[in-house]
């Protein structure tokens, strides 16, 4: 049932990015036509397309780490024995832990002060930006339990298949 839970989420996450970065390619389109077409500059569509950056930067970190995307010293961990290798891959997920775990805690502290705040062209809280740090830094933490829990139960790929790309 957790890891039908766990897939969902996973999904879920994976289809907010595809969708924000749609989104983002469309705005920006849209942005160069009304700005060359029709002479009539959009003044909101540049700050739109960098909130959702941010929201894009913080959703990918845990999926990235999540399929094994990150660099790793991967050259000098496969000369390592078996166990040696198991305890810097337990190492890397507690750290990768306490950074979403402080993440969460640092950026929380800022969405107070900038809900205070407006942007600039869409008047909206600044706030609603910083919630993408937060939610990113909570799915990476949910990511690095998985994980960890996965190496506690011994379970040895912790990381799913890689996805081909079709050429």
């Amino acid at each position: 049932m957790l890891q039908n839970l766990s897939r969902r989420i996973d999904r879920a996450v994976e289809l907010a990015v595809a969708a924000l970065f749609m989104a983002i390619v469309v705005i920006g389109g849209l942005q160069v036509f009304c700005r060359f077409a029709l002479n009539l500059p959009l003044n909101w569509s540049e700050e739109l397309q960098i909130f959702g950056h941010v929201w894009i930067v913080f959703l990918t970190i845990p999926i990235a780490y999540h399929r094994g995307s990150h660099i790793l010293m991967s050259v000098i961990l496969a000369r390592l024995p078996l166990r040696a290798q198991a305890a810097i891959g337990f190492a890397v997920d507690l750290m990768w832990l306490w950074l979403g775990a402080s993440a969460v805690i640092f950026t929380l502290r800022l969405v107070r002060v900038a809900a205070f705040q407006r942007s600039p062209a869409l008047e909206i809280p600044m706030s609603y930006v910083y919630w993408g740090m937060v939610a990113g830094s909570l799915y990476l933490g949910w990511i690095a339990l998985r994980k960890i829990w996965a190496r506690i139960r011994g379970e040895r790929d912790v990381a799913p298949a890689p996805v081909e790309a079709p050429l």
